[in-house]
């Protein structure tokens, strides 16, 4: 999977899958041309996060991966239903835009995952997980910025329009699609933005959720 001892940033996430995925890119797409001042998720990197892993050894990418192994052995796939825009922290005050990605199996999948990843040293989560499909993070202006510059309202979010938007797209529904397989990408940041590079994509084979009932 990997070679060498440099660290490699990266995460654990599951993709959507096809049509939801298409309809989500053209929600995307509507809203980079409506709205300014935000720093749009690329379309091919859309996904949900279980866990970020940061920068780590391969050894222990390795390790990880084994253990992604062992939880989808026993994890059924299963149906994510993707509805509702929002942001954190909330709509009147929106810093990062998503799209809710809802299936009763996700949160005990999280967690599994996130046990996985602390057993080879990587610290756990102090958050609640909040299943989720980041569409952008809405740029914040300086502190000390000088004086007002012309163009100076397009280089971060306006806030107003943005509320407004959350606010009329809430409900919006995006269909349902399959879980299938939990990913852990490689994530490489440039200029233009991130890549997410595929490291290892384990298919779900067992027959029920491995948080329970679910």
């Amino acid at each position: 999977m990997l070679a060498g001892a440099a660290p490699v940033r990266s995460f654990i996430a599951i993709e959507l899958g096809d049509p939801v995925r298409s309809a989500v890119r053209e929600y995307l797409d509507g809203l980079r041309t409506a709205l300014s001042g935000v720093a749009w998720t690329r379309p091919g990197n859309l996904h949900l996060t279980l866990k970020f892993l940061g920068a780590a050894e391969p050894s222990r990418l390795e390790a990880v991966a084994e253990r992604m192994l062992v939880i989808a052995r026993v994890q059924a796939p299963f149906t994510m239903t993707v509805a509702g825009v929002g942001a954190f922290p909330s709509v009147l005050h929106p810093r990062v835009l998503w799209v809710r990605v809802s299936a009763a199996a996700l949160a005990g999948l999280a967690v599994e995952v996130d046990r996985a990843c602390v057993a080879e040293g990587f610290p756990p989560e102090t958050r609640s997980f909040h299943s989720h499909v980041t569409l952008g993070r809405v740029r914040q202006p300086t502190r000390h910025a000088g004086s007002r510059k012309r163009g100076r309202s397009s280089e971060h979010g306006d806030v107003g329009a943005i509320a407004a938007r959350l606010a009329s797209d809430g409900s919006r529904e995006f269909g349902n699609c399959q879980a299938e397989a939990i990913v852990l990408f490689r994530s490489d940041l440039h200029p233009e933005g991130a890549r997410y590079t595929p490291l290892r994509v384990v298919t779900f084979t067992g027959q029920s959720p491995v948080g329970g009932d679910g």
